[in-house]
């Protein structure tokens, strides 16, 4: 009888290819961890070799910032379109002289910021910041934070109509000539109470006290009456 091809009573060909089996698998377990390795680990990548730029920054130290501020203003100057120096409210009307004036309003965050930005341009500025609502004469002022009128003049005392645009004019140095404005209008409608003041002498002479203590108060140049 004839023995089989494959038989193989001493188990040496399957011992040889378990081996095999081994080494093969090893070898693919390395080679897995060598990729996995490889994928994971911080590789250094090459320079651009672009050029180093300078950046020549440094803080400005106070001679620096008076002349930068200077120049600024000489600037201003060069494209002003006035003719004289004259104060804007002595120049005589129709003088060729591009006086420009502007309006300004609390209750419109925008205002204050167009105002900070066309500040060298402006010349006039008519704020909105007095209010006489009643028969009596009183000249109150809005109070932003609460939304409620107040006597401008109290007590003998000037209260702050506004905390920005003054002090923002005498830090630019803007040469601006302000004349507060003062309706008749309580931000909803014009109060028609108002006649009763301008028929009392008494209100009147009332009104141009507080307007005399409110106006000597600052740098005002004048007042804009808008009834």
């Amino acid at each position: 009888m004839a023995k089989p091809v494959f038989y193989d009573p001493r188990q040496f060909r399957w011992r040889v290819l378990r081996r095999l089996f081994d080494i093969l698998g090893l070898t693919i377990t390395l080679v897995v961890i060598f990729f996995v390795y490889t994928a994971i680990r911080d590789e250094q990548l090459p320079g651009l070799f672009l050029p180093v730029q300078k950046k020549p920054y440094h803080a400005l130290k106070e001679r620096e910032k008076e002349k930068a501020k200077e120049k600024r203003k000489q600037v201003s100057l060069q494209r002003s379109r006035r003719k004289t120096k004259k104060p804007p409210s002595q120049v005589v009307l129709n003088a060729d002289e591009g006086i420009r004036a502007a309006f300004y309003v609390q209750w419109d965050a925008a205002s204050f910021s167009s105002l900070k930005e066309y500040a060298r341009q402006i010349d006039m500025l008519y704020p909105e910041w007095l209010h006489v609502l009643g028969p009596n004469g009183n000249v109150q002022g809005l109070d932003q934070q609460s939304y409620k009128y107040f006597n401008v003049v109290d007590g003998g005392k000037v209260r702050s109509v506004d905390d920005e645009v003054m002090p923002f004019l005498r830090s630019e140095e803007t040469g601006m000539e302000v004349f507060p404005l003062v309706n008749n209008f309580d931000e909803t409608e014009w109060k028609p109470e108002i006649a009763g003041f301008l028929m009392n002498p008494d209100a009147r002479a009332s009104f141009r006290q507080q307007i005399d203590a409110f106006l000597a108060s600052d740098k005002y140049r004048g007042l804009m009456v808008d009834f």
